[in-house]
């Protein structure tokens, strides 16, 4: 992973192991009234370009819509998408099915009143560790323009997406996934800025002093850290290192090293032809045994299994496997 200014990127890191994307990016121009549902199990995300709208969850969980609103759906949440409260919702697929899609590539459907414009997309994730370092998003992430270089950022990603998907031309389908991408890595850091104490990889990387511990596992796994290391980096004493870094990430700092070894390795393992020995070795561990004691206590298979298998599980590690060489 390249550094920006020479600063190492620990969100980076954890964000490019989710391997995201886009699916389908559409335009459709919704005229009131109208109402539609979200019902695949698969992340969405909706630009409100002109018009308002109201977004519902399961349990009532609703919320209003204005133009400029980015929300984002990763969990893959079931969600109904109207001009006002109370109206009978329509499955979106079928009703699309139903269309002739225009030759400005331009979905219509509603009731012929006040429109409303909106890109709608799904999007999914293709990393092996996906599920656990989604497990601690919200099913809803709202975005909503106000002051600051943010909102810039926001609403400067959003109409290229806007025009992109309008206007497409030669690698629009390219230029789509890398702005739903950058949609989304500013969605996640302006939930994790607006959490403040949030347990978990964000609250990790939203911790400047934890941060740099993070960047430090991150750019050499294999090296036998100590938390009186990490905590130097940190340049924080060893007792409020640990402290703190157990508050906001979740794990201690040497479970921490032992998990990340692991989750790297099942990338590894997944997306290379890599000898397991090598692997094993590159993720911190001095044999390959002590490696496939560690993985199976941790995935619940071995690595040749884990690699052989199409699909293996969700990726969900047992909090209580043995830690990598050198953890106390």
């Amino acid at each position: 992973m390249p550094k920006i200014g020479g600063l190492p990127d620990a969100m980076s890191d954890v964000m490019s192991l989710l391997r995201m994307r886009a699916d389908t990016v559409c335009a459709y121009e919704y005229s009131a009234p109208w109402s539609f549902s979200f019902g695949k199990p698969t992340g969405h995300f909706h630009i409100i370009e002109r018009g308002s709208a109201v977004i519902r969850l399961p349990d009532d969980v609703s919320g209003q819509l204005e133009s400029g609103d980015v929300v984002f759906l990763p969990l893959g949440t079931a969600h109904i998408l109207s001009s006002k409260r109370g109206l009978r919702a329509v499955p979106i697929e079928p009703a699309i099915k139903r269309l002739a899609v225009d030759e400005d590539r331009v979905y219509r459907m509603g009731g012929g009143g006040p429109e409303t414009h909106v890109i709608c997309g799904q999007f999914s994730f293709g990393g092996l560790l996906a599920n656990k370092l989604l497990s601690v998003l919200p099913p809803l992430i709202h975005l909503r323009p106000t002051a600051g270089r943010p909102v810039e950022r926001l609403r400067m990603f959003s109409q290229l997406l806007v025009e992109e998907t309008r206007n497409p031309g030669a690698g629009s389908a390219v230029m789509a996934t890398r702005l739903v991408d950058l949609l989304f890595i500013q969605a996640i850091r302006d939930w994790a800025a607006g959490k403040p104490g949030r347990s978990g990889w964000p609250g990790g990387l939203g911790d400047t002093q934890v941060g740099r511990a993070l960047s430090a596992i991150h750019k050499d796994p294999a090296r036998a850290w100590t938390v009186d290391e990490l905590a130097e980096i940190a340049g924080l004493s060893r007792s409020a290192f640990a402290s703190r870094f157990t508050t906001a990430v979740g794990h201690t700092p040497l479970r921490y090293v032992s998990s990340w070894r692991l989750d790297l390795a099942a990338d590894h393992l997944r997306v290379t032809t890599t000898r397991i020995g090598e692997i094993a070795s590159q993720v911190g561990y001095s044999s390959e045994a002590t490696f496939n004691r560690a993985f199976k206590a941790h995935f619940g298979v071995t690595p040749a299994a884990f690699r052989r298998s199409a699909n293996p599980g969700d990726g969900s590690p047992d909090e209580n496997a043995p830690a990598a060489d050198g953890e106390s």
